[in-house]
């Protein structure tokens, strides 16, 4: 894995919503799904069917895996869904600064912190629906 790697996965994070993480003994999962294709405004439509700078990210999910954490911080309620306000990563250090919202409650802000050996990231495909 090379810095430019990592530069391109923390890109990934910040583009998509977060719609699920679980930590299971020491591999944290982070579930993204892109979907903010309809937030961009294109001047072009030609240009934006060939080389759109959405391309893949609408409706597409991702998982992020991250291997042997620790110092696990979780600051917040849990939520339904967030929204990447800020990404920290000191190639090792992952603060993740969110917005949550909810179905039924007020969202709430979040921040996830932690360390962490490795990490892979990895193409789910295309989703049908919203439902991760």
């Amino acid at each position: 894995m090379t810095i430019t790697d990592l530069i391109q996965d923390i890109h990934l994070l910040m583009e998509c919503e977060i719609v699920r993480f679980t930590l299971e003994g020491d591999t944290l999962t982070l579930l993204v799904v892109g979907d903010n294709e309809e937030d961009h405004d294109h001047e072009h439509e030609e240009e934006e069917e060939e080389h759109s700078c959405c391309e893949g990210l609408n409706g597409h999910l991702f998982s992020l895996v991250f291997e042997e954490v620790k110092n696990y911080v979780f600051q917040g309620q849990e939520c339904d869904n967030y929204r990447t306000l800020s990404v920290k990563d000191d190639f090792g250090h992952l603060r993740l600064e969110l917005e949550g919202s909810s179905f039924e409650d007020d969202g709430s802000d979040i921040v996830i912190e932690f360390d962490y050996e490795t990490y892979s990231v990895t193409d789910e495909g295309e989703i049908e629906s919203p439902d991760a």
